[in-house]
């Protein structure tokens, strides 16, 4: 039998090898790690947070089965409640997923099913680590009154958040925090936040809103990393990022973390079967409301190149330029050589390929922009993003701040300066 530390670090290094693995297939582009590689750099780390957790004397979430089952599942449908806000607040959107609906769908469920883990796991690091367990102070007296009126506080805050998102949508990562725990500290007092504040302790809120802000900093980085990815039209925000994120956005980490802690221990011990077909039923009526209204393009096929003819696409895959991204990057000259195009019909697959590679645009979008006599990075720099939207919208997507990303996107490319008429307005 192999000693539990032994294994452990041979875990972690495998972990470790599988991580490094996926930076590298991602580095040289190879399929489909670019579309999967949020999935592929998230399971790793996560093993490798719980490795270290088994080295510092904890229990490895590998050993139980069933409460790993349970927490990746639980994980995934709290992050569906969120998205299913982001229907009426519209802060993020996909690109770039799998074209198939079934690959989609279960990507999707596997990434979010990282969301809750993410957090606990690096808590548990610092609770072995003993960060802040002596982190007190004045016990605080919560009376039924003080509970009630905070649960009724979280719904009348997230109904204004929903009534104006625009304005009030920062208020989404605290509004369903005091809905939870309330409930929580009734049916568990020794999980519950509120708990630990009437007991005067704060080492555990403090290690969870540490643990966010990780969670947070690699989301973020992986999600920047991957060609599969979300885009931050947060209203306000829309300039200044770092990686997709506007920089005062992290601050909400540490408080998605509370929320992420108290649903999930407010649901957990609920794992029963009826528990379970309802909450499969919810996560497939939130995927397709995801493919509805959320998602914006998916990862492009030669074959719908917009703007070229099926000829063209014909020698091009012929030619083993079967990428879209690849065709995006090579330069005009090479492909009419190698694909036996003229250069005129080598420009336009180019410039049709650089178009719908560029921030997400996809291959439908792009055809919209085509068909509209937008047929290059360039034409889409010199436009006005209102009026590109005007002409494009079919549907929930393209938003107006999404035409934002890409107006911004190719004069970035192009090296073009914004003008004065292109900092956000209201949608008209």
């Amino acid at each position: 039998m192999v000693p539990p530390l032994r294994k452990a670090r041979a875990r972690l290094a495998t972990a470790v090898a599988v991580l490094i693995a996926a930076v590298a297939l991602l580095h040289y582009d190879i399929a489909p790690v670019p579309t999967w590689f949020y999935v592929l750099a998230w399971y790793p780390t996560l093993v490798v947070f719980d490795q270290i957790v088994v080295l510092l004397g904890g229990e490895s979430l590998l050993a139980r089965p069933p409460e790993l089952a349970a927490m990746l599942w639980w994980s995934a449908v709290i992050w569906f409640l969120f998205e299913v806000v982001n229907f009426r607040l519209q802060n993020w959107y996909y690109v770039f997923l799998p074209p198939h609906r079934l690959d989609r769908w279960a990507g999707i469920t596997i990434s979010l099913a990282t969301v809750v883990p993410a957090v606990l796991l690096p808590e548990r690091m610092l609770d072995r680590l003993g960060v802040w367990h002596d982190l007190r102070a004045r016990p605080v007296s919560l009376t039924p009154a003080h509970l009630r009126a905070a649960w009724w506080a979280g719904w009348a805050t997230l109904a204004l958040v929903l009534a104006f998102p625009r304005y009030l949508y920062p208020l989404t990562w605290g509004a369903v925090w005091l809905v939870t725990e309330p409930l929580l500290y009734r049916r568990d007092p020794e999980h519950s936040l509120l708990g630990d504040v009437a007991r005067g302790a704060w080492g555990r809120i403090a290690r969870l809103m540490t643990a966010g802000l990780v969670a947070g900093a690699l989301w973020e980085s992986f999600n920047a990393m991957a060609r599969g990815r979300w885009i931050y039209t947060v209203p306000f925000l829309e300039h200044s990022k770092i990686f997709e994120m506007p920089p005062v956005g992290f601050i909400g980490f540490p408080f998605f973390a509370l929320e992420l802690w108290s649903l999930y221990h407010l649901l957990a011990p609920r794992t029963t079967p009826r528990a379970l077909v309802g909450t499969a039923v919810f996560v497939l009526l939130a995927l397709a409301g995801i493919d509805r209204w959320t998602v914006s393009s998916t990862a492009p096929r030669l074959a719908d190149l917009p703007g070229v003819t099926n000829a063209v696409h014909e020698r091009l895959r012929s030619a083993g330029w079967d990428d879209v991204f690849r065709v995006a990057r090579t330069p005009v000259a090479e492909l009419a050589y190698r694909a036996n195009l003229s250069p005129g019909e080598a420009r336009a697959a180019r410039a049709a390929a650089r178009l719908v590679t560029l921030r997400g645009i996809g291959s439908a979008h792009a055809a919209a922009l085509i068909g509209n006599g937008i047929g290059s990075v360039e034409a889409l720099a010199a436009a006005d993003p209102d009026t590109v939207w005007r002409l494009v919208r079919d549907g929930p997507r393209p938003t107006p701040a999404e035409v934002r990303v890409w107006v911004r996107a190719a004069q970035t490319e192009g090296g073009s300066t914004p003008r004065l008429s292109d900092p956000q307005r209201p949608p008209p």
